[in-house]
C-alpha cells in the first residue's frame, strides 16, 4: 500500500511539473499563407538549451484525423537543438524541380529547418508541413516509452467546415462560435497566427478537450484562435524567428512596467492608437521586430496622453512600445498593428 501511495504522488507531481509555465516547448507562431507557404514557429520558453533529437516530434493530424501519429508520413522527428528564449522556424523544402508552386523566398530566408516536401514520397514526415487550414498540429514528447502532446494548435478529431457547410474545398476554424461550422472568418486559412505574449505553456489533451464543453446553437464548441493568438494577414513572417514572451527577463523586446502605461485601440485596426500614462510622459518610440526604430516623438509639455498617427509602414505589423516618462520610468509593451 505504501509502495502505490507513492506511486500515486509520483505521478501527481508528475502532472503538476509538466502543467507548468515557462517549463517545455510550445508553438509561437502558425503560418497557413498561400501555395506551399507554410510554417511552424516553436518557442524555448526556459534558459536552457533543449535537445530535440529523440525527444520531440510534430504531427499533423490530418482532416479530423485521430490516428495521424500512426502513420509515419505525419510524424517529423524534430533534431538539433533550440537555444533559450529563442525561437525555431520550421517550413517546407519546396526548391526542387518537380514541386507545384516554391515557398517564397522571403519566408524560405527564416527558415531554421527545412521539412520533407515531397508529399508521395511516403517517407518520414513527408506530409507534416502541408496544413490548409482544417488540420490540427502538435508537437509532442517522450517520456519513457509514451509520447505526449505539449501543445495542440487548433482541435484533434474535428474538421472544420467552409463556408458552404461542406469540408472541399478546405474550411477552417473561425471567429464564430462553435469555431468550426465555417461560420464567420476564417483564422486559419491564408492567415499568421501570433501567439499572445502572455503564453507560457501549451495546449495539452486535457486542456483541448474543454473545448467542447459548451455549446451554441447545439453545437459544441471548438477551437477559438483569439484566446491564446493574434491574427495577421496571409503572407506575414516578419515576426518569424523572434518570439515576444513573458517568460524571459525584461529586455526591448518584453514587458516592462505595464502598469505604466495603457495602450489602445490593441490590435490597431484604425489611424490613431492612444497612449495613456499615469506619470507625464517625455518621450514615445517604436521599434519593429528587427529592433529598428521606425517612430520616435519628443514631448516638452506635461501630458500623459499621447495619440500616434498610424502610418502605412506600420500596418500588419508587431511593433515594440517604449515610452519614457519624466521621472525616467520606462515601460514597454508590444503592440499589433493590422
Amino acid at each position: 500500500m505504501k509502495k502505490l501511495y507513492l506511486f500515486i504522488i509520483a505521478l501527481a507531481l508528475a502532472g503538476f511539473v509538466s502543467a507548468q509555465d515557462c517549463s517545455d516547448l510550445f508553438i509561437s507562431e502558425y503560418v497557413e499563407g498561400w501555395n506551399n507557404n507554410k510554417a511552424l514557429e516553436i518557442y524555448n520558453p526556459t534558459p536552457n538549451i533543449i535537445t530535440f533529437t529523440d525527444t520531440y516530434r510534430l504531427i499533423r493530424w490530418s482532416n479530423g484525423s485521430t490516428t495521424s501519429d500512426s502513420d509515419i508520413q505525419y510524424v517529423l522527428p524534430l533534431v538539433g537543438d533550440i537555444q533559450p528564449y529563442q525561437a525555431f522556424v520550421i517550413i517546407q523544402d519546396t526548391n526542387f524541380p518537380g514541386q507545384d508552386t516554391m515557398v517564397w523566398a522571403g519566408l524560405r530566408a527564416k527558415a531554421d529547418y527545412l521539412a520533407p516536401a515531397d508529399y508521395n514520397a511516403g517517407t518520414q514526415g513527408c506530409r507534416v508541413v502541408f496544413w490548409n487550414g482544417d488540420d490540427a498540429i502538435s508537437i509532442q514528447k517522450l517520456s519513457g516509452t509514451t509520447w505526449t502532446d505539449l501543445d495542440i494548435f487548433a482541435e484533434i478529431g474535428v474538421r472544420p467546415l467552409n463556408w458552404q457547410g461542406l469540408t472541399t474545398p478546405a474550411g477552417a476554424w473561425t471567429d464564430t462560435p462553435p469555431y468550426w461550422r465555417g461560420e464567420g472568418a476564417y483564422l486559419t486559412q491564408n492567415q499568421s497566427l501570433i501567439r499572445k505574449s502572455n503564453i507560457k505553456q501549451g495546449i495539452d489533451r486535457v486542456a483541448m478537450n474543454t473545448y467542447g464543453n459548451t455549446t451554441t446553437g447545439g453545437f459544441p464548441d471548438s477551437f477559438n484562435a483569439f484566446v491564446e493568438y493574434d491574427s495577421m494577414p496571409a503572407n506575414f513572417f516578419d515576426s518569424l524567428g523572434f518570439h515576444t514572451c513573458d517568460c524571459k527577463s525584461l529586455s526591448i523586446n518584453n514587458r516592462q512596467n505595464p502598469d505604466l502605461i495603457q495602450i489602445f485601440p490593441n490590435p490597431v485596426t484604425g489611424n490613431q492608437v492612444t497612449i495613456h500614462a499615469v506619470e507625464p510622459v517625455k518621450s514615445v518610440e517604436l521599434y519593429n521586430m528587427l529592433g529598428q526604430r521606425i517612430y520616435v516623438m519628443h514631448l516638452i509639455a506635461n501630458t500623459r496622453e499621447v495619440v500616434i498617427d498610424v502610418t502605412e509602414d506600420m500596418r500588419n505589423s508587431i511593433l515594440i512600445v517604449q515610452v519614457k516618462t519624466r521621472n525616467n520610468l520606462v515601460s514597454i509593451q508590444k503592440i499589433v498593428v493590422r
